[in-house]
């Protein structure tokens, strides 16, 4: 088969899906490379299942000792160096590095041996465990360290504007599972594809390992310096975004496991305005100063056990490669999942599509 009849098509538009095809474009110049989605980021009325529209999108890293969370430490600080030269490289991007602060209302037992000068979100982070005198009241740990925000609605675009510009194309569409894409690329005259690559987020609704996670958030237009994440003790969090390029701020923010609903809850922005004014009081010192420009709800699409990573042979010629299952860190693993995406596709599109 030559370069110019290999077709490849990614289903998906959110951040792993538009990640995986501007990476694709690098790696197969010669290949027909096209996205498959029912929602874009230029599109009208996102549902809230087009999570990445949604996200309040910071870097806050997850330490931990199961394989999957090393795993996506490794990840995060992989996708976090790429932030770092995409934010220098292009500001016009929506990606802007700046301090992080976490604070811990019930820290775990291993938080005592965290130092000030370790590598806490990547090399070269600055990271600093507060002093006690610059804790809040019931806080018991606190560090700061450099980390990036993302502006999602520009980021997006701005990956589909590079996408397209290389010779992309974009096809709206909603697809009833990833193995369709194959029957309807035919119908629209794309050509003999071989390789799907699968962004959908919660396939479809066909894992049983897959689950959505309902956020809810406020964006308002006051703009914060710094991202700020509190832990309380109950297991509930309050966060603050700010979106780059003058976005405004992200206050949030809920998580509700199997929750489907779409619609914001007028009780849930009320308690996270008042945790905001509560926790940050530098931010907003009192509820009716917000200046609320919309109430945002994206229901993340969790995977039991992390991402997916896997080929699945569907045909003669016929493989999907499987890249889904973010939950709520696809900005954060969005290049690094990209990476494993990509090198399960070389492991299976003929080598002459790479010239």
């Amino acid at each position: 088969m030559s370069p110019s009849n290999e077709s490849i098509i990614v289903v998906g538009c959110g951040v792993t899906g538009l990640s995986v095809a501007t990476l694709l474009q690098s790696e197969y110049p010669s290949a027909v490379l096209t996205i498959i989605a029912a929602e874009i980021p230029t599109g009208h009325s996102p549902t809230a299942d087009y999570a990445s529209m949604w996200a309040g999108a910071h870097y806050r890293p997850t330490r931990g000792s199961t394989p999957q969370l090393k795993q996506e430490f490794d990840m995060a600080v992989r996708t976090a160096g790429r932030m770092k030269r995409i934010a220098h490289d292009h500001p016009e991007a929506g990606v802007e590095f700046m301090q992080g602060v976490e604070y811990l209302e019930d820290p775990p037992t291993e938080f005592s041996s965290i130092k000030t000068g370790d590598v806490y979100a990547g090399p070269e982070d600055g990271f600093r465990v507060l002093d006690q005198t610059e804790l809040p009241t019931g806080v018991e740990w606190g560090c700061e360290y450099r980390c990036y925000c993302v502006n999602v609605s520009v980021y997006l675009k701005w990956l589909l504007d590079r996408f397209m510009s290389k010779g992309g194309r974009l096809i709206q569409h909603r697809l009833s599972d990833a193995q369709e894409a194959f029957e309807y690329a035919q119908k629209i005259g794309l050509g003999k594809v071989s390789t799907v690559v699968n962004c959908s987020g919660r396939n479809f609704d066909q894992d049983p390992k897959t689950k959505i996670i309902r956020g809810q958030t406020v964006l308002v237009k006051q703009q914060h310096h710094q991202t700020v994440t509190r832990q309380c003790r109950d297991g509930s969090w309050a966060f603050l975004i700010p979106r780059p390029r003058g976005g405004g701020t992200i206050v949030g923010g809920t998580k509700e496991i199997g929750d489907p609903e779409e619609q914001p809850r007028p009780e849930a922005r009320e308690k996270l305005l008042r945790n905001a004014v509560d926790f940050f009081p530098d931010f907003v010192d009192s509820i009716d100063r917000f200046v609320v420009l919309k109430d945002n709800v994206g229901r993340r699409p969790w995977r039991e056990g992390g991402y997916r990573f896997q080929t699945e042979s569907v045909g003669p010629d016929k493989r999907i490669v499987h890249g889904y299952g973010a939950g709520g860190r696809g900005y954060e693993l969005s290049w690094a999942a990209a990476e494993k995406i990509v090198a399960l596709v070389a492991a299976s599109v003929p080598a002459n599509a790479r010239l």
